[in-house]
């Protein structure tokens, strides 16, 4: 890291201390990444001072995909995506007021929760953040196509939005589009964690992001039935991993909000 990062300037090196703290958490490479972190060149770093009038507070976003035709118990019916509009309107509202301002919107852009929010924040012309865990083509297969065209045709819309927006971007703290990148199989160092699978890793992934930006500043907002989901990864999992760092966070019961028995 030394010799890679001599000639780096500040937000470089900073771009890589935060991947140091994401295998930190992860417990990848401990005594690696401890003895890396404790290096003078990321001890040195000095965090910018934002001013006062700067927004501060950080809105990370997760919650159900549409539900497929087929789903044998509703969750998120798509007759009910008008209901969870207004709600994620009014939450983010209230967060705007109470902090003065938001910073950023971060989500993923699965069908549903994560595409509304987007949709919610360019109304309210609070700027996002568009994460992926899978490259877009698997990403829409994964996690778009199951909605139905109509949702493709709105991811790629945002997709292409971020990619635009990402040309003009020097700075790591503007960047509007990140995706993990591979096949859909963990890395090497992680494939050995028990029951660990990719969307985990995409969830650890987005927090970690917006807890470096936002520190106590963050609020996670999900819309949720409160229930495990049908695979490991999921809403249930980000809630848990937020409130276990503190993270406040806001729940859209959708069973009260979609009359759901």
């Amino acid at each position: 890291y030394r010799r890679a990062l001599a000639k780096a300037q500040d937000f470089e090196v900073d771009s890589a201390r935060q991947q140091l703290l994401v295998y930190q958490k992860l417990g990848v490479l401990t005594d690696n990444v401890n003895a890396a972190l404790a290096d003078p060149i990321f001890a040195g770093l000095k965090p910018d001072t934002p001013s006062s009038e700067t927004p501060q507070r950080v809105v990370l976003f997760t919650g159900h995909m549409i539900d497929k035709p087929d789903r044998p118990e509703p969750r998120f019916p798509p007759e009910k995506e008008g209901v969870a509009r207004e709600h994620m309107k009014q939450a983010l509202l209230k967060e705007r007021d109470d902090a003065g301002g938001l910073a950023f919107g971060l989500a993923g852009g699965a069908s549903g929760g994560d595409l509304l929010f987007h949709d919610v924040c360019e109304e309210l012309q609070i700027p996002t953040r568009l994460y992926l865990a899978l490259p877009s083509d698997q990403f829409i297969h994964a996690s778009v196509a199951p909605g139905g065209p109509d949702w493709v045709e709105r991811f790629r819309r945002l997709y292409q939005q971020r990619l635009t927006q990402q040309s003009g971007t020097l700075s790591p703290s503007g960047t509007t589009l990140r995706v993990l990148p591979g096949s859909g199989d963990l890395p090497r160092w992680l494939q050995d964690k028990p029951d660990y699978t990719i969307w985990q890793r995409n969830n650890l992934w987005m927090l970690h992001n917006v807890l470096v930006e936002g520190g106590a500043h963050v609020t996670v907002i999900a819309l949720w039935n409160g229930e495990k989901g049908d695979g490991p990864g999921g809403t249930a999992d980000l809630v848990a991993k937020a409130q276990q760092r503190g993270a406040k966070t806001i729940i859209l019961d959708t069973k009260k909000l979609f009359l759901l028995s």
